[in-house]
């Protein structure tokens, strides 16, 4: 049985943004070492620059962003009954089972980053690791599983051997056959020696293939009247861990801040102070704004109570999500 329109689902479209609003975000945007930027609301384009000699039908890698394909991962297999977000890691990586640490991990844990495993892995050129799964699966734990966010590659390296085992298949085989080619876009991907690619941060996409990606999400899993993804199962994307708030499952959420971060230079997110104790991503902005963020400031805002998706591309330099979103908003 087919769910409900997208449009139905939501009762009613979201308030048209301001175009005023939009070049204003736009401009900061390009000023800010920009590529593109693109917006979508209630499904349509509204918006689309390609900014200092950027095309527009070029993929961009989307370095950290890609990190947030992982959670639609899991989230598929589990509708296909072959993972549980609770089951221990162990199950499918038979090398865990009789660490007494590492055999408590779960694949939760692995998707929030706080499964104890150090951050960062290898090389960061990915080509010049010889085999980033089997060097995260037997790196040791920096840890305790569960208490600590490590923002990093190791995570991720693991869930996709986890994939691999699961399957049968190259995690980014998987998520194309059954993610993305319903979608009827593609991604590519940066691969180790041994032809892993990297689920932390090697995909490439277009603006509008990565834009119709968040559509999907932003849809709770729906495109063209199919469910591509199980509705409730996605939104525990978007639910922190004990140990940082603002982490979910591999999504940044604009929520207050609690926890530690202890996650070296990596973090991809400029925390704006809202006060001693109160820290979010984009405080003008409502907390149910989620981003998959990346290196040198690639973003993909979803935006619930306006309907609206935006890509961004960028080159390095400064960037506030803070700034960025309240020119947007008109706040």
């Amino acid at each position: 049985m087919l769910s409900l329109p997208f449009v139905a689902l939501l009762a009613s479209q979201g308030q048209a943004l301001d175009l005023r609003n939009i070049q204003a975000a736009a401009l900061y945007s390009q000023s800010h070492r920009g590529s593109a930027l693109l917006v979508l609301q209630d499904g349509k384009e509204i918006f689309a620059e390609a900014e200092n000699r950027f095309d527009l039908s070029r993929e961009h890698i989307l370095a950290s962003g890609s990190k947030s394909f992982s959670c639609t991962i899991a989230v598929a297999l589990q509708a296909e009954g072959k993972l549980k977000l609770d089951e221990p890691v162990s199950q499918s990586v038979q090398e865990w089972q009789q660490d007494p640490q590492k055999s408590s991990i779960t694949i939760s844990q692995l998707l929030h980053f706080t499964s104890g495993l150090p951050g960062k892995i290898g090389p960061s050129i990915v080509r010049l690791n010889k085999d980033m799964y089997g060097t995260a699966i037997n790196t040791p734990l920096a840890a305790e599983p569960g208490k600590v966010f490590m923002y990093g590659n190791s995570h991720l390296a693991v869930f996709g051997e986890v994939v691999k085992r699961k399957t049968g298949l190259d995690p980014a085989i998987y998520l194309q056959k059954h993610i993305l080619d319903p979608l009827g876009v593609k991604a590519s991907w940066q691969r180790d020696q041994k032809g892993n690619p990297n689920l932390a941060g090697s995909a490439s996409m277009t603006a509008r293939d990565w834009a119709t990606f968040g559509q999907m999400v932003l849809q709770k899993g729906q495109w063209h009247g199919k469910q591509v993804l199980p509705a409730q199962e996605l939104q525990k994307c978007f639910q922190g861990s004990e140990a940082l708030s603002t982490y979910g499952l591999n999504w940044w959420l604009n929520v207050p801040f609690n926890g530690t971060l202890d996650a070296g230079d990596e973090v991809p997110v400029q925390l704006a102070k809202a006060g001693k104790d109160q820290q979010q991503i984009a405080p003008s902005a409502p907390q149910n704004v989620v981003m998959a963020a990346g290196a040198f400031n690639q973003r993909l805002y979803l935006l619930p109570d306006e309907h609206v998706v935006v890509v961004r591309f960028g080159e390095g330099g400064d960037w506030s999500d803070e700034a960025f979103l309240k020119l947007l908003l008109g706040k």
